[in-house]
């Protein structure tokens, strides 16, 4: 952000309330146990790729990736007005594209 020119680069901390979302497939570690790597590595980066353009079309920020968890915030490090019903639409668009990647997968 600092070098699109989105940002100020400063080290002054502000404090502000912010949405965190935490996102992961469940029963991931009995998956892995049951597909071969070539399928997990489609699946995972398939998931991922589809999850992270949620968030940044949300104009949200991802944090980092734990695993198979998205950490995902808005209002920071950018501000944003209404950042709550843009982390739950996020969150509801995920759920509604993690069932069209099921579809995929399961086929």
């Amino acid at each position: 952000l600092v070098l699109a020119g989105e940002m100020e680069s400063t080290n002054v901390m502000v404090r502000r309330a912010v949405s965190i979302l935490f996102m992961d497939i469940v029963g991931f570690s009995t998956l892995c146990e049951n597909i071969s790597c070539e399928q997990l590595n489609r699946l995972t980066q398939g998931y991922l790729q589809a999850m992270c353009e949620i968030i940044v079309n949300s104009r949200g920020t991802l944090d980092k990736f734990i695993g198979d968890c998205i950490m995902a915030l808005w209002n920071a490090p950018r501000n944003m007005k209404h950042h709550q019903r843009a982390a739950v639409g996020a969150a509801l668009d995920m759920q509604t594209r993690l069932v069209e990647l099921h579809r995929g997968w399961v086929d």
